[in-house]
């Protein structure tokens, strides 16, 4: 709360006339001050612990803010384009690889020292024993019992360094990390609340658990928000630069030995993204597990690449970021294909935008192929069984007079319609009579149907209407999509809205029964 102190203050001292006590504080000022403020706000139970504070201002803190609630819309994201996220991309890995080759070197020159390769009273000596203490105790060298003063021959190393510039030779910052972990959301779609308890790989499917160079880095997940199923896991090829096991490889160089000076002050640590907080001190060398250290790391980190001339997009952030790289990668990223579909590429407006001339073009193809595969006749003006009736039938059906009567009489009926010809169907060997489902009557040259069919057809679509929500997407599509789109595509071409609903009407229980029955597959051969 300091910072949110610092601002009260001065906006009291600005305000005219200037607000120099807290009997001062009315509701009008305070309440211009606050604003939406949840920070500001909450910083009135400070205010309200004085006597002095007026009791209409107290009044008014203790009163609950809420806001009236709006017509929720549907939620519209952007999505950076490809060669945004790219650009984010490298900038990324540039801090990273920065970062990394930096306490490589120190590393390494650490090692020199422990080796005693180096010349003893000479810089680089000086400097070896310097990152050797920093890598067992976590800080630089200072005088016990004396508030923290650094140890003369510290001062006399460092210069003008900085205490924070020295730890950061070996230890990661807090922006690297970020930006660590912006480059994970580019490549993997993370999180960060998976990022925040993401641990290193546990082992390699491709390699024994010491190799240097595992071509497969094996990544525990957990997404406390899917409650059920949370825990996940991924596989992170290491193809070469670029890639996503590239990547991790990149940030457990980059926080190795952080890991090893936590291992050597007794606090082992698992955890992926570790950095150095502040000044030093062996205390702010870990994870940035909880709170907010992260993301507000994200975003000093693009507010510095911005400061030095590097181009960032608007809105460089993890949500963003990891929206974005959901849309791109074409496929669910630690979450469901629903979801993925739903929340990532529905709420897009460019992936709206550019699947609209998709989208279209398949439908019409849809309703093209329906249109197509309709080979079932209807006679409409055939509505009883009369010589005339049957002149109808063979005039419009293309069949002889004896099959004609047959139809009209009722001897060649299914469920659905009539077969002209049972033994020739198109679904079933030459002279074999027909074994395949009446449902099939739709797509074959064989059916005729007469007005007093359509009843039953009606029925037949509002009954497979009710299967859509009761059966998977997969099981529609495979068992009733194709016999629905025939059906709905029939009685568009033949009847209308209107008509339908007075088919209904006239429909029997047997004519009811017989529908269900054929469903229920007690009908089939």
């Amino acid at each position: 709360m300091a910072r949110v102190l610092r601002r009260f203050l001065e906006a009291a001292a600005a305000a005219e006339p200037a607000v120099t006590s807290v009997d001062q504080i009315n509701v009008f000022w305070w309440k211009s001050w606050s604003q939406d403020n949840t920070a500001c706000r909450a910083f009135g139970a400070v205010l309200q612990a004085s006597h002095l504070l007026p009791a209409e201002t107290r009044s008014y803190m203790a009163a609950p803010r809420r806001k009236p609630t709006a017509e929720r819309k549907p939620a519209s994201k952007h999505a950076h384009t490809k060669a945004e996220l790219k650009t984010v991309r490298d900038a990324a890995a540039a801090t990273v690889r920065s970062a990394r080759l930096r306490i490589g070197e120190n590393v390494a020159l650490m090692e020199s020292w422990r080796a005693e390769t180096l010349i003893e009273g000479d810089q680089d000596w000086a400097w070896g024993q310097m990152l050797d203490h920093l890598s067992r105790t976590g800080d630089v060298p200072r005088y016990a019992g004396k508030n923290r003063v650094l140890a003369k021959e510290t001062r006399r190393l460092m210069g003008d360094e900085g205490v924070a510039s020295i730890l950061a030779r070996i230890f990661p910052t807090v922006q690297e990390i970020a930006a660590a972990a912006v480059l994970l959301i580019v490549h993997e779609g993370w999180n960060l609340s998976v990022l925040q308890k993401m641990e290193v790989p546990a082992f390699w499917p491709n390699a024994d658990g010491d190799s240097e160079a595992p071509a497969v880095h094996r990544l525990a997940t957990d997404k406390a928000r899917r409650k059920t199923r949370r825990h996940a896991s991924n596989n992170l090829v290491d193809a070469g630069e670029g890639s996503s096991g590239w990547a991790m490889k990149q940030v457990l160089d980059l926080t190795r030995q952080a890991r090893l000076t936590l291992e050597t002050l007794g606090r082992p640590s698992s955890m992926l993204l570790l950095a150095r907080r502040g000044a030093g001190g062996p205390q702010n060398l870990g994870s940035l597990r909880r709170g907010s250290a992260l993301e507000q790391g994200i975003a000093d980190w693009v507010h510095s690449q911005r400061a030095s001339g590097v181009y960032l997009p608007p809105k460089t952030s993890a949500q963003p970021l990891r929206h974005s790289a959901q849309v791109h990668h074409g496929r669910s990223r630690n979450n469901t294909q629903a979801t993925h579909e739903s929340d990532y590429l529905l709420k897009d407006e460019t992936v709206r935008e550019d699947s609209r001339d998709v989208v279209e073009t398949g439908l019409a193809k849809a309703v093209e192929h329906a249109c197509e595969r309709v080979e079932m006749r209807l006679v409409a003006h055939a509505t009883g069984d009369t010589e005339h009736d049957a002149e109808q039938v063979a005039k419009a059906a293309g069949v002889d007079r004896e099959t004609a009567m047959d139809i009209v009489k009722g001897r060649l009926k299914t469920p659905v319609a009539s077969c002209a010809d049972f033994e020739n169907s198109d679904f079933s060997p030459s002279g074999k009579p027909c074994g395949v489902s009446f449902l099939l009557c739709f797509a074959c040259r064989n059916a005729v149907a007469t007005a007093r069919d359509l009843p039953r057809i009606v029925y037949l679509q509002q009954v497979i209407d009710g299967l859509r929500s009761t059966v998977t997407a997969a099981a529609w599509a495979a068992d009733w999509q194709g016999h629905h789109a025939r059906i709905s595509d029939f009685l568009c071409t033949h009847t209308s809205q209107e008509t339908r609903a007075a088919l209904v009407s006239t429909l029997t229980e047997a004519d009811r029964e017989l529908i269900d029955r054929m469903l229920a597959r007690r009908l089939d051969p």
